[in-house]
């Protein structure tokens, strides 16, 4: 049977549980709130959508499809792809290609000359999928807890950067946290 891919709809997401049970394997409380905000914010923006790839009435794929900068100083849109994810029961058979083909077809209405991929780095088979149909890598994106960085940069002892944070907690907890200072001042 021909893969189909169509945006997602709320009513898809009891059909699209098996998809998501399989993109979060051993989770024992996953729930599907983050699914459900994201086929819901997709009714209501215009720049972003959730596209399902559908084998007869089995929900086998799924992707995040937005509009995004290519860089921090150029001025190009580019379609976004993200979150792309196919069952483990169906790969290898297309899907990811055709999510792909459909997020090239909101490329041409969106006005976007290149698509950007999103991949995890451990994800070894995803980054060489992407690799092979001509994605290169233009940046590699970090994240960092802020305690952590703040605890790297600043120029406090760390006892003393524990300190400061463990008192603001207790401000907050207490219900006695007052505005602070402008910074600069």
């Amino acid at each position: 049977m021909a893969i189909l891919v169509r945006e997602a709809v709320v009513e898809d997401l009891n059909a699209l549980l098996p998809l998501w049970e399989d993109m979060h394997p051993g989770m024992s409380n996953l729930t599907v709130d983050p699914l459900e905000a994201r086929i819901g914010m997709s009714t209501h923006n215009e720049n972003f959508r959730v596209l399902t790839a559908w084998d007869g009435e089995k929900a086998v794929g799924i992707a995040l499809i937005s509009i995004a900068e290519v860089g921090t100083w150029v001025e190009m849109p580019s379609l976004q792809i993200s979150g792309l994810h196919v069952h483990k029961s169906s790969r290898h058979r297309g899907v990811a290609k055709a999510l792909l083909n459909s997020a090239l077809g909101y490329a041409d209405v969106w006005g976007c000359h290149n698509i950007m991929a999103s991949v995890p780095p451990q994800e070894r088979e995803a980054n060489r999928f992407f690799a092979r149909l001509g994605f290169a890598p233009i940046a590699t994106r970090r994240i960092c807890d802020t305690a952590q960085l703040r605890k790297k940069i600043s120029d406090e002892p760390s006892r003393m950067v524990a300190q400061r944070i463990r008192r603001r907690s207790q401000s907050i907890l207490s219900g006695e946290l007052r505005p602070g200072r402008a910074t600069g001042k």
